[in-house]
């Protein structure tokens, strides 16, 4: 959300003929992701897994999280999450990334 919000300053501060457009294709993935992270945590409590604490380091994201009253602990490499996130919005902008250039 963070990414795209910026992303929309940058179009915003443009000189695009277009950025409106480009804007608002914008706010709609967002109300998108919005709604898919209400049902996310939906889910989430409906399994009673719970989010302790969330860390942020340069090279990755470490979740602490409890389900069924055990504790553990997550790590993700940015690396990942950002091959991740790229395949997500090519797929909410019916983007193939596949397809050479």
């Amino acid at each position: 959300m963070d990414t795209i919000e910026e992303d929309k300053k940058r179009i915003s501060a443009s000189t695009l003929k277009m950025k409106a457009a480009y804007a608002d294709h914008l706010d709609t993935i967002q109300r998108r992701i919005t709604i898919e992270m209400v049902e996310l945590k939906k889910t989430l409590k409906q399994k009673d897994i719970k989010i302790i604490k969330q860390y942020r380091s340069t090279e990755s994201l470490t979740v602490d999280y409890s389900t069924r009253g055990y504790e553990h602990k997550m790590t993700l490499l940015w690396s990942k999450v950002k091959v991740d996130i790229t395949l997500i919005l090519t797929e909410y902008m019916h983007v193939d990334i596949t397809a050479s250039r």
